[in-house]
């Protein structure tokens, strides 16, 4: 895999990763409340209805995508780190010896 494409998709991994997070943040902090007053009026209860005012349970529904983008955000970002035999981590010897 070219490297653009490794870090386009670890990108995308931390971005769901975030999102999840976020989401759980605002069912907590603001409340789901707040959060169906913010959506406003664009929940259709019904197939091609008019749209009514959303309300908590559309709110809670969104959690339904939680866990997804939670795992697919956390597979992505450890999956697609840079191999170790590349820029691999140095260790640095502050033993004061020196070498042969």
């Amino acid at each position: 895999m070219n490297e653009p494409t490794r870090i386009a998709l670890r990108l995308l991994g931390f971005l769901l990763l975030f999102l999840s997070l976020g989401i759980l943040l605002i069912m907590v902090f603001p409340g789901p409340r707040d959060v169906a007053d913010w959506m406003g009026n664009s929940c259709a209860h019904t197939q091609n209805g008019p749209s009514e005012q959303c309300s908590i349970w559309d709110v809670v529904s969104l959690l339904e995508f939680v866990p997804i983008l939670l795992i697919v955000g956390t597979v992505l970002a450890l999956v697609m780190r840079p191999s170790s035999g590349a820029g691999g981590f140095e260790t640095i010897d502050l033993s004061g010896r020196r070498g042969p």
